[in-house]
């Protein structure tokens, strides 16, 4: 299972890094007035200010976590628990960049929100976006799944930063 999440993990940041270069192509066609110029909609100003992308607690953390077998692993977003069917919300206005199976994860749906942020959004029943679509913050945009992973139904959630590095994203939510 390890071996697994590590795969996964990897292949997550490959995903990024190939649509952070489309970004990066798309921004000096921008600048050359091919096309339209996409504003960031994150940045450090957020800490603390985002609303949750779903009610619920939490069943795991941001960080290194031991499973009760004694293997370690680092979780790179956390696990919100909440009933499968319930819909979760994007975190702030962005564009989708991706929606597709991701391994163990699932169903994941990445937003972009310029200035090399990113949301993910992870175990999900279902997703009512494609790639390419714009949505604006507290838009519903999928259901949360997960049902049949060691902690029930969850929406996992991550907020990446540049060179896909994983962000703690309890630091970017609102305290409840």
């Amino acid at each position: 299972r390890l071996t697994a999440l590590e795969r996964d993990e990897k292949q997550i940041q490959q995903l990024l890094a190939t649509l952070d270069r489309r970004r990066t192509e798309a921004a000096r066609n921008t600048a050359r007035g091919t096309t339209p110029a996409t504003t960031g909609t994150m940045t450090t100003a957020d800490l603390g200010k985002l609303d949750w992308p779903v009610e619920g607690r939490i069943v795991y953390r941001f960080g290194r976590d031991t499973l009760p077998s004694g293997g370690v692993i680092r979780w790179n977003g956390i696990g919100i628990g909440a009933p499968a069917g319930t819909g979760w919300k994007a975190v702030e206005a962005g564009q989708v960049g991706l929606v597709g199976q991701v391994g163990t994860y699932g169903l994941t749906v990445a937003v972009e929100h310029g200035n090399g942020y990113w949301s993910l959004y992870m175990q999900l029943q279902g997703a009512a976006v494609k790639q390419g679509d714009r949505v604006t913050r507290g838009q519903v945009i999928g259901t949360v799944g997960g049902e049949n992973s060691d902690y029930g139904s969850h929406l996992h959630f991550e907020i990446r930063g540049e060179n896909q590095i994983a962000l703690d994203p309890t630091g970017w939510l609102r305290r409840r």
